[in-house]
């Protein structure tokens, strides 16, 4: 959870939603595989599942090269036709967890397969060439969080995109299951209820103090909307949601979305031109981002978005949470017991 203070003139460039940036270039195409033959290097990973390498404990960070070894394995993700060399590593699960798996930090475009206890060709457990969720150069693979039972052992093989082949960084890291969610809107949420931007929109049903109009969930209340990018990605759909607070009240805002998600909560009690952000916070897809704040008597607005201009089609749905802290409705549930209910 990052605090964060903003200036006027920036607090009032987000609210115009104009403050952006030019649309991504498109990737080059893949390359057809060159044919190039990997020169003899320093073993680091097994050559095989029998010689897989033995991941001892979570987290686990290793680096290595696949230069020297030899091409065991293949599958479509979607590519295939791979002639790379590939390297092994196993885990052997002691407990049920979710894992996640990436070699986003590796020198050249890498594939990763898992297979859950044996080699199960074309039916992986796991699979991921190119993911987005890398920053960096392009053509990396991260594999989301993936449960992983108790007793079970899980094999990694790191591969490349055709022939490519060289130094490469892993990272397999425990995710904790309280951190996952799914996107689903519970029975009773309240629904922003605003039509799914489109190229040409105009934000009028919550579009905050560029609309002069926002949603009023209360307190305590599963929200239940949508967001994305549209005008050629340089705007983003942030959904303003207005509380008005009578006392002193610590509150929890939280989203799950579908998406890289952003959530800010604002000071109001000046109106749009002395609002300012209190708070801002980031949360990847399908994984509970929180930010909690103590708020003084007052108007406050609480904003949910997509995370930049990333190319999120509109539509794609999120579930956030507006709560006082430590709430627990008439059912005896608390927010971390609703949260609960979306977990997998």
């Amino acid at each position: 959870m990052k605090t964060v203070t903003i200036a006027l003139a920036l607090a009032l460039a987000l609210a115009a939603q104009a403050v952006g940036a030019a649309a991504p270039t498109a990737e080059a195409p893949k390359k057809p595989d060159p044919g190039a033959v990997p020169p003899v290097g320093h073993f680091q990973g097994g050559d095989t599942f029998e010689t897989a390498v033995v991941i001892p404990e979570l987290p686990y960070y290793t680096t290595g090269t696949t230069a020297g070894y030899t091409d065991d394995y293949d599958e479509a993700c979607p590519y295939t036709g791979s002639t790379s060399p590939d390297v092994v590593y196993r885990w052997t699960a002691y407990y049920t967890s979710y894992v996640e798996i990436h070699t986003c930090e590796s020198a050249y475009d890498t594939k990763i397969y898992v297979y859950e206890n044996e080699y199960t060709p074309g039916e992986y457990y796991a699979c991921n060439d190119d993911s987005p969720d890398c920053p960096g150069p392009p053509y990396r693979s991260w594999i989301p969080p993936i449960a992983m039972a108790e007793g079970n052992t899980y094999y990694i093989v790191i591969d490349g995109y055709g022939g490519d082949f060289g130094d490469y960084q892993l990272t397999v890291e425990e995710i904790s299951i309280h951190d996952l969610c799914d996107v689903i809107c519970p029975p009773g949420g309240f629904d922003e209820n605003e039509p799914v931007c489109f190229d040409g929109y105009e934000d009028e049903t919550n579009g905050g103090c560029s609309a002069l109009a926002w949603s009023y969930p209360g307190l305590n209340t599963v929200i239940c909307g949508t967001s994305g990018n549209y005008n050629d990605n340089s705007y983003r759909d942030m959904d303003w949601y207005e509380v008005t607070l009578t006392e002193a009240t610590a509150v929890e805002w939280c989203i799950c979305a579908e998406f890289p998600a952003r959530l800010w909560i604002l000071d109001g009690r000046d109106g749009c031109a002395g609002m300012y952000t209190m708070i801002t916070d980031t949360g990847a897809p399908e994984v509970w981002c929180c930010v909690t704040l103590e708020l003084e008597p007052g108007t406050y607005w609480f904003i949910a978005s997509v995370d930049g201009w990333i190319g999120v089609p509109c539509g794609s749905q999120y579930v956030a949470g507006l709560f006082e802290e430590g709430y627990s409705p008439v059912e005896e549930l608390s927010w971390g017991t609703i949260k609960a209910s979306y977990r997998r």
